[in-house]
């Protein structure tokens, strides 16, 4: 069995000894994995900026769905962590919802839409405001609300407004959540897991993790 596939076993064992205990101390104690840095989730910074926290979560949906681009809400991720150990109850702080993870398809330009949609309030705290990943955007406040865009890039490459890209995200997003009312005519790929256990996932196959800000949203002033 190769090293990958007993990961994933774990972790199916791991969520079904949850769903056993879910409740008690000692599930609540349970160490998922570690940081090696700090993870940035305050309400300010994860609505008006890109974050390393954002990144993690992002990258996580992306790499379990294997979609281009993952987008996930600000307003969705509630605390920070600390350098060290994470335990469950940590996980379910910083995301407490457990809103499940789809896949959908998007062309450029709805793309754009979506992100213009993620800027418009800015620089106000909105929970609206995506953290991404798979992609890079370029964007100025000067600018009329949806007509903030400046540049897309999507895996390194410019955006094509005619392409299709597959996007994971939310289902509350792709419900209409926070007025996404663009994601409401797709057609959805439920891949049957929730944020909380993408994430758990993630710390359990890569930790100690160290996500860094990298330039995927850049504000042109």
């Amino acid at each position: 069995m190769s090293e990958r596939i007993l990961k994933r076993a774990i972790f199916t064992v791991f969520i079904l000894m949850l769903a056993l205990t879910a409740g008690t101390v000692y599930a609540l104690d349970t160490v998922i994995g570690s940081t090696g840095i700090y993870l940035n989730g305050e309400r300010e910074a994860v609505r008006t900026q890109e974050t390393n926290l954002g990144n993690l979560m992002t990258d996580a949906m992306r790499a379990f769905s294997g979609a281009d681009i993952a987008l996930w809400n600000g307003g969705g991720i509630r605390a920070s962590a600390k350098v060290g150990d994470i335990t469950l109850e940590k996980a379910m702080e910083i995301f407490p919802f457990e809103n499940g993870l789809v896949t959908l398809e998007v062309t450029g330009a709805e793309l754009i839409e979506i992100l213009e949609h993620s800027v418009d309030a800015y620089p106000a705290v909105a929970g609206k405001f995506l953290q991404v990943s798979g992609l890079r955007f370029y964007f100025s406040p000067n600018r009329p609300a949806g007509q903030r865009v400046l540049n897309v890039y999507v895996g390194g490459e410019p955006l094509h407004i005619n392409k299709t890209y597959v996007l994971a995200t939310s289902d509350f997003l792709a419900a209409g959540g926070d007025a996404y009312e663009m994601f409401l005519d797709k057609e959805l790929t439920y891949l049957g897991v929730t944020e909380q256990q993408v994430f758990i996932r993630h710390l359990m196959e890569n930790s100690p993790v160290f996500p860094k800000v990298e330039g995927r949203i850049v504000v042109v002033w």
